[in-house]
């Protein structure tokens, strides 16, 4: 038979002083800083080029999508919220995609899109807000999807710029 000798514990040990006194002061300590709020609605969130926003398609300046159906970007999504149908075309790309789609409510903004395409069709944007009534609403085709390189050049540029180092 093992006697275990247990230490007596002090008046203030026992009415765990100690522990609530040290839960006040950090109490105290965070209830005088100054307050962090930010009035969302009206004080949009701050973003640069490093944001990774919802994944959009670049547009070339002709209109077409900058996208040749290869499938890559819907291979490496891990929540596989990418759905791409390929089609041929009379131009000098020999596909495009006939249905690109993205599952917002599926889509953890991961990048992996970005960095699986082999063709700078896919980048991350600086778009973060999702709102919606429906769960079809969510379901963005490429008329949702397309944007301008002129409006992706930020994050181009900034992948580019990550990517040299290599």
């Amino acid at each position: 038979m093992v006697i275990v000798k247990r230490k007596t514990l002090t008046l203030a040990e026992r009415l765990y002083l100690p522990e609530i006194l040290r839960g006040m002061s950090i109490t105290f300590g965070k209830m005088f800083k100054p307050k962090i709020t930010r009035q969302y609605p009206e004080e949009p969130l701050p973003t640069n080029e490093v944001t990774r926003g919802q994944p959009r398609l670049r547009a070339l300046v002709d209109g077409n999508l900058a996208c040749v159906s290869c499938g890559l970007c819907e291979a490496a999504c891990p929540a596989y919220a990418i759905t791409i149908d390929g089609q041929e075309t009379d131009r000098f790309i020999e596909r495009e995609p006939e249905k690109f789609e993205i599952d917002m409510l599926r889509c953890i903004l991961c990048g992996f899109c970005e960095e699986a395409c082999p063709k700078e069709a896919i980048f991350m944007s600086t778009e973060l807000e999702l709102a919606g009534f429906t769960r079809a609403s969510f379901k963005y085709g490429i008329d949702k999807l397309k944007r301008s390189t002129e409006e992706l050049a930020p994050r181009m540029e900034y992948i580019k710029r990550i990517n040299q180092r290599w």
